[in-house]
Parts: C-alpha cells; sequence; structure tokens
C-alpha cells in the first residue's frame, strides 16, 4: 500500500476528488426512487419544492456542521469521536451515537443490496433477487478487502457514471416536459403535506457525512473534507431537485403509483417513457447509484466498528489491520455478515427492505440532530479549540439541523419510531453486558503493560 501512514496504522491515501465523489456517490440511490413515490402522493408536485428547498438547505446545514467538527476532530469513527470529545468516552451518550449511526449505516444503505438484487431480477427474471443481491455483497467484500485506495477510486468511478447519466436525463427530460402536469400543483394542500414529505425527501440525501469516517485516511482532511462535503451537497441538491422537477413534468403525479409498487420504480418509468433505450439508460444509472451506496455503506461500517473497538468497546480483534492493505479485517467480514442478512429481507416481506430504509432515516435523523447539538455545545463551552473550518451562520445553521430532522422524526410515524427505539434499547443493554467489560478489560492491560499489538 503506497502512502503515508498515520500513527495508528491507517493509510493516509485518499485525495479530495475522492472523497467529493465518495459523499456523492453514496447517497445517489433508490432512497430518491422509494422516497419520491411518497412524496408524489402526498403533495403531488409540490412535492418537488421539498427537494430544493428541504433536501438543499438541509442538507447544506448538515454539511457545514460536520465540516467544522470533522476538522476539529479528524479521526476515523466520524459522529462518534465529536461525541466522546463532548461527554467523555466512558459515557453511555458517547457509545450510543456510536450505535446509532452503525444502525444508520446498517440499514440506510444496506438496503441498496436488495435494490441491486431486484434490478437484476428485472432484467433477468430467472436470476432470484438474494442471488443478485448476494452476488454483490461478495464483490464489494473482496473489493474493500483491496484498501481504502481502491474503494474509493471505484467510488469517484461510479460518481462520475451517476453525474453523466442523471444530467443526461434531466437534458433530455427538459425537452419533452409537458407543462399541463404541474397545473395541478398542490392537490392535496399546502403547510402540511410539504411538512409530510420530510421523510420521503430526507432519505435521497441521507449518507453523505460518510466521508467523515474517513478523516485518518485522507491525506489533508482540514482542508479536503470541507470541500468534499460541501461540493456532495450541491451536487446533490442540483440533482435532486432537477431530477424531480423534470420527472414530475414526464409523468402525472397520481400515476406515480403504478411505477413505485414495483421492485424497480425507476426502471419501470424509463421503460414507459423512453423504451428500450430508457430501460438500458436508467439500467445503468440505478446500478450504479445502489452498488455506490454499498461501497459507502462498506466504507463507513468498517471503520464505525473499528473506531469504537480501538477504544475497548468491542473485542480487540475488531482492530487488527491486514499488514498490506491496512483494512480492519474483523469489522469487514462482521460488515458482510449483516449485508447478507439485509439482503435476504425480502424473503421475510415484501416490505422490510423499504422499512428498513426508513429505519436508515430514524437513525440519520437522530445523529444529524446530535452532530448540531455537539457543535452548539463545543462553540458555547470550548469556544477556545482550534477551528480550521467554522460553519457559516452560526447558530441558526445548526438550529435549522436540529428543526428539520426533529420535524423528520415526528412525520416518520409512530411504527418506525417504536422499532428504532427498540434498536436503541438493545444498544443500551450491549452498553452494559458487552461494552464496558471490554473497555474495562482494556484499561486493566494497559495499566499492566499486557495489552497485545496486533498491528505491526
Amino acid at each position: 500500500m503506497q502512502g503515508q501512514q498515520n500513527s495508528l496504522g491507517l493509510a493516509r491515501v485518499v485525495k479530495r476528488t475522492a472523497l467529493t465523489f465518495t459523499a456523492y456517490a453514496t447517497v445517489v440511490a433508490s432512497g430518491f426512487m422509494i422516497g419520491i413515490g411518497g412524496t408524489a402522493s402526498t403533495a403531488g408536485p409540490l412535492g418537488m419544492l421539498s427537494y430544493w428547498l428541504v433536501g438543499g438547505i438541509s442538507t447544506f446545514a448538515t454539511a457545514f456542521v460536520f465540516a467544522e467538527l470533522a476538522t476539529m476532530f479528524p479521526k476515523s469513527g466520524g459522529i462518534w469521536e465529536y461525541t466522546k470529545q463532548v461527554f467523555g468516552i466512558e459515557s453511555p451518550i458517547s457509545y450510543m451515537v456510536g450505535w446509532m449511526y452503525w444502525f444508520a449505516l446498517l440499514f440506510g444503505l444496506n438496503c441498496e443490496i436488495v435494490s441491486a438484487g431486484y434490478y437484476t431480477n428485472w432484467l433477468f427474471p430467472q436470476i432470484p433477487q438474494w442471488v443478485g443481491g448476494l452476488v454483490v455483497v461478495i464483490i464489494f467484500l473482496a473489493l474493500n478487502y483491496r484498501g481504502i485506495q481502491l474503494s474509493s477510486l471505484v467510488e469517484a468511478g461510479f460518481g462520475v457514471i451517476l453525474i453523466t447519466s442523471f444530467a443526461t436525463f434531466v437534458i433530455f427530460g427538459l425537452f419533452n416536459i409537458n407543462p399541463a402536469l404541474y397545473r395541478d400543483f398542490a392537490p392535496n394542500g399546502t403547510v402540511l403535506p410539504f411538512l409530510k414529505t420530510l421523510p420521503y425527501v430526507v432519505i435521497a440525501f441521507c449518507g453523505f457525512e460518510i466521508v467523515t469516517t474517513m478523516a485518518e485516511e485522507s491525506v489533508n482532511p482540514e482542508k479536503d473534507i470541507p470541500k468534499a462535503l460541501i461540493g456532495a451537497a450541491t451536487f446533490l441538491t442540483v440533482l435532486f431537485g432537477s431530477f424531480s422537477t423534470v420527472v414530475f413534468g414526464l409523468v402525472p403525479w397520481s400515476e406515480w403509483s403504478l411505477y413505485t409498487s414495483t421492485n424497480a420504480p425507476l426502471l419501470s418509468i424509463g421503460s414507459a417513457v423512453l423504451g428500450g433505450a430508457g430501460i438500458l439508460w436508467l439500467s445503468v444509472q440505478s446500478y450504479a447509484g445502489s452498488l455506490s451506496t454499498i461501497n459507502g455503506g462498506v466504507i463507513g461500517q468498517v471503520r464505525m466498528l473499528y473506531a469504537m473497538a480501538r477504544e475497548g468497546w468491542f473485542p480487540q480483534s475488531f482492530t487488527r489491520l491486514h499488514p498490506k492493505n491496512r483494512v480492519p479485517e474483523v469489522p469487514l467480514w462482521i460488515t458482510g455478515a449483516s449485508m447478507v442478512i439485509i439482503s435476504l429481507l425480502p424473503m421475510v416481506s415484501n416490505t422490510a427492505w423499504t422499512w428498513a430504509a426508513f429505519l436508515g432515516v430514524f437513525g440519520y435523523a437522530l445523529i444529524y440532530m446530535m452532530a448540531a447539538i455537539l457543535l452548539i455545545y463545543l462553540r458555547v463551552k470550548r469556544s477556545d479549540l482550534h477551528r480550521p473550518f467554522k460553519c457559516p451562520l452560526y447558530p441558526i445553521t445548526p438550529l435549522v439541523v436540529i428543526v428539520v430532522f426533529g420535524l423528520t422524526l415526528f412525520y416518520s410515524g409512530a411504527q418506525i419510531n417504536i422499532v428504532g427505539t427498540a434498536w436503541a434499547i438493545v444498544g443500551i443493554l450491549i452498553y452494559f453486558i458487552v461494552g464496558k467489560p471490554l473497555r474495562h478489560k482494556l484499561i486493566r492491560e494497559q495499566q499492566t503493560g499486557t495489552t497485545k499489538t496486533l498491528n505491526q
């Protein structure tokens, strides 16, 4: 592995371009198509304003918040590291934030494995959905085993494909829009339907902060991570805003249920609107979106488990790095096992995987709100800390994050919130039953000088 290694053994090889495309490409996937169907049925064409306004403003605000925190504490683990700096490493709050972020990555990003399987089955009915999903799991485990430099470069490649395909679709669509489809702009009202679109819109934007978990592998995190986050926020706002605007002008909002009820809604729309060319075109786009999100999910989950294990909250075997590739090996295999489980969810229920996606939104909303709270606390209590990047329009910016994602949780529905809370309770139990004993064991070994060195 070429590149400088930091004191903890991870290789500093990821440059700004790769970070930007990783942030962007991790997000662009079926979450948009899952969400836009709900947006259409809830608010009609008014929903496209949600992507421009709510999605855009909240994403930029979140990017600014994470940019300040990530440059203050440029370590693997992202939000868990920031929480630890405020509440302390022993605090159950710190542990729970790490647990819930892993939860968000687990459900919010791994559901794309199911999407990839469905796309394969839609195009090739003889291949079962679970087979397509399992093949994807194997490919991306092997890719990430080779190291962060290769996996981030592949993510950048997906980013180029996605930008090109989405831009082409939007340009083509602009010349084929039917203005009459916008006339019934707010068929269900304005304020309440607009607010109810929040969970459907947010699901499209979640996940771009994944690059903060790569801070220890970034060549220049203090400069590159803020630019990657802000660049991704710009891409995503323009992308989802323009794409939703075009699609609402191509397909009557009242007919969206015909497409979103299928397992591959984007391909169904492409087939109906553009024919065979649309299937080919959007197949590439759909696959690239799902695969890039899966790859980003692996990157984030592995580094989250590694960062927490390094402090003793998981077995020390989780901290072992591959001697050449400098990849946390055990977290990678744990992540692979979770991916296999998620890929099989459709065998339990046809709606289980969409539930998983919205559970991811629950986790992300909590994490983004926590990041905003941490930033406010650190501005008030630790104004002396060095801040290479300062969040603009403070305190308005973090307050926007808290309000938007608080409303997102409220309008997600009781069932999602109950299941998400139950997962949090499981995390609390693991903290006391598994985490604390392992943490205390590591402390004793460090005090007696018996800690084993796993990475040479």
